[in-house]
């Protein structure tokens, strides 16, 4: 039979035809999150989650994640295994309760987020578990090992840990639970402990006593707060008292000094008045005492040294007039000596001659020596008074010189006699009594004219003086 070029052409196509849809129906494309397992070929190729494909020269087990591969028929078996992330929940209940390091059960629940590795290890791992089962026994499968795990790790821990360091918890549960999990091609994204609870009010009580040491805590804190104000509150009324007292201070300063001001300045005027009136009294005193330091020299000048000076003027006359009368007499009685020899009455006339001159003599002396005393008596008190009262030492000064002038003029008459002869034996005391009266009328002439009685005091130094002086 002899077949046309029309027909082996069909043929072909329909060969074809059939080969292209033979290989459409083998063909198998795994899924992002999604892996092919076929059995009996080699050349596994894995796209990661980055989306590299790598191929691997395997045998046996071919695993292709992200990509797709042809199958055969009778040769080749293939297998599904979803690579999506999974919840599941695990937790201890009261017939399976951990019991803590301290012996109290111990109920916690949690949750777990797993997923099957991408590992081509761990992806034929999870193939020999869990190909062809469903999707709740690998959750059972996971929560099992991981409630396994919650109830190793809790009984190696307190309470207090449990509540405390939940992380440190969680990370230790994911550690104990990894090896098995890894055996199986599970990874475990995440763990987490939503409660922790214990069978005997164990934490309720712990709460309690930790509420209760807050509390304590919390009342300390709030009375140390409450003191730390009170002190604080204290001090700021302490810096308000210490400001408030130094403005009073500063306040007292200032009107003191403002009070001192306008006390200065109100005896401002009487000061400086007095202290004018000081300066003048001082000017004054001084131009006092230099005006008595010129008194003094003046009268010193024109008083007193002219007093001294006329005291010596008078004793020094006194003292002539004595040797002039001493020798008068001499000259008289030598003359009436002479004249009684020539006469032949030697004897008479010169016991008489004798006699005058010893009369003569004494008064002469006697006139001398009252003269002399008086002028030095004087002269002493006015120097005296003249140092007391400088006005009336000047007025006795002055009037001394004048005396001597005075009794000579009043016994002027008596010079002028030339030659005296006293018949009377009792002439010569007449004689003096003559010479007396005359001085006295000198010191009443004196007295009238200058105010001075001279006689009293002249009497009292002629008493003075006869009374010191020895009598020949």
């Amino acid at each position: 039979m002899t077949l046309t070029i029309a027909q082996l052409t069909i043929a072909t196509a329909a060969v074809l035809v059939l080969l292209v849809l033979f290989a459409a129906n083998r063909y198998r494309v795994a899924g992002a999150n999604e892996a092919l397992i076929i059995s009996g070929a080699r050349g596994s190729k894995i796209r990661d989650e980055a989306g590299n494909l790598t191929t691997l020269d395997d045998h046996g087990v071919k695993v292709v994640v992200g990509a797709g591969t042809f199958v055969w028929p009778l040769i080749n078996k293939v297998g599904r295994l979803q690579l999506t992330a999974r919840q599941v929940e695990i937790g201890l209940t009261n017939e399976n309760a951990a019991v803590s390091k301290q012996g109290v059960g111990v109920l916690i629940t949690g949750q777990a987020m797993f997923k099957i590795a991408r590992e081509p290890e761990r992806l034929r791992a999870a193939a020999e578990r869990f190909i062809g089962e469903p999707d709740s026994q690998i959750e059972t499968m996971v929560k099992n090992v991981l409630e396994g795990s919650l109830r190793s790790i809790a009984g190696t821990l307190t309470i207090e840990e449990l509540i405390t360091d939940r992380d440190r918890f969680q990370q230790a549960v994911s550690e104990a639970a990894r090896g098995d999990l890894e055996a199986s091609g599970i990874h475990i994204d995440a763990l987490t402990i939503t409660s922790i609870r214990d069978t005997k009010g164990y934490i309720e009580q712990l709460g309690e006593k930790n509420l209760a040491s807050v509390q304590r805590d919390a009342r300390i804190a709030k009375a140390g707060a409450s003191q730390e104000a009170a002190v604080k509150e204290n001090e700021a009324q302490r810096v308000i008292i210490q400001a408030e007292r130094d403005r009073e201070i500063a306040r007292a300063e200032a009107l003191k000094v403002t009070a001192k001001v306008q006390a200065e300045a109100a005896q401002s005027g009487p000061l400086a008045q007095a202290e004018a009136t000081q300066a003048v009294i001082k000017e004054q005193t001084e131009v006092a005492e230099l005006e008595a330091a010129r008194r003094e020299k003046e009268l010193l000048a024109t008083t007193i040294k002219p007093a001294e000076a006329e005291r010596l003027a008078a004793i020094v006359r006194a003292e002539g007039a004595r040797q002039a009368a001493i020798l008068a007499a001499e000259a008289s009685a030598r003359q009436v000596q002479l004249t009684g020899e020539a006469e032949g009455a030697a004897t008479v006339a010169r016991g008489r001659a004798t006699a005058q001159v010893t009369e003569l003599t004494g008064t002469a002396e006697g006139a001398a020596i009252l003269a002399r005393g008086q002028a030095e008596a004087r002269a002493k008190e006015l120097l005296a008074d003249a140092y007391r009262k400088f006005d009336e030492a000047a007025i006795l000064l002055q009037t001394l010189p004048l005396v001597p002038a005075i009794v000579r003029e009043a016994a002027a008459p008596l010079g002028n006699i030339d030659n005296l002869t006293v018949i009377d034996p009792s002439g010569a005391s007449k004689l003096t009594d003559t010479v007396v009266r005359t001085a006295a009328e000198g010191t009443a002439i004196a007295k009238s004219l200058l105010g001075v009685d001279l006689a009293e005091l002249m009497g009292r130094l002629a008493r003075r003086t006869d009374g010191d002086t020895p009598r020949g």
